[in-house]
């Protein structure tokens, strides 16, 4: 398998993913605002971002658990690397005339390109990432690979000792 092509995946996914989870993110917001629609919003520059992050959580995750630092303590450092894509990707859009967000009306903001009341939820997500980062990459090594289902399903029997299917108990691959 080409690592790039697998490097590449990750980043769309991350990147997709990100634009997805912002959508709903917003709209969960407009909701408890009244806004009964629903309705989010993004913009496919997003992507950039997200797909930014989803390089550096592998080589990242990588040193602190190899320094033996603790997830709650490593939440944090990823928390601040959000803050800094997102403070820098946002001057450099603002520089090319380009407005995505602007949180000039909220308090402890830099800017307007970032705000510290945003500061649990990337802590939030920082908590989450190593986890969404191994279930990302298994995709891309999977997409990357080029396996079948059916590939998929025998490694999976195999791994789990189970004679049929792919080992979470369902009926998949049984005939």
């Amino acid at each position: 398998m080409c690592q790039k092509r697998r490097v590449v995946i990750r980043v769309v996914l991350f990147a997709l993913l990100g634009l997805l989870v912002e959508l709903f993110f917003t709209a969960l917001g407009s909701l408890l605002k009244g806004n009964i629609n629903f309705s989010g919003h993004s913009s496919p520059w997003m992507m950039l971002d997200y797909g930014i992050l989803g390089l550096m959580v592998g080589p990242m995750a990588a040193v602190m658990k190899g320094k033996r630092v603790p997830l709650l303590l490593r939440a944090v450092v990823y928390m601040l690397g959000i803050f800094l894509v997102e403070y820098v990707s946002g001057r450099i859009f603002v520089a090319f005339g380009i407005h995505i967000w602007d949180y000039s009306h909220l308090p402890l903001n830099l800017h307007g390109q970032i705000t510290l009341t945003y500061a649990p939820y990337w802590y939030a997500l920082g908590l989450g990432l190593e986890l969404l980062n191994k279930w990302i990459d298994a995709c891309a090594v999977t997409l990357a690979g080029g396996f079948t289902a059916e590939e998929l399903t025998t490694l999976a029997a195999a791994r789990t000792g189970a004679a049929e299917g792919c080992g979470c108990g369902c009926d998949a691959g049984k005939d």
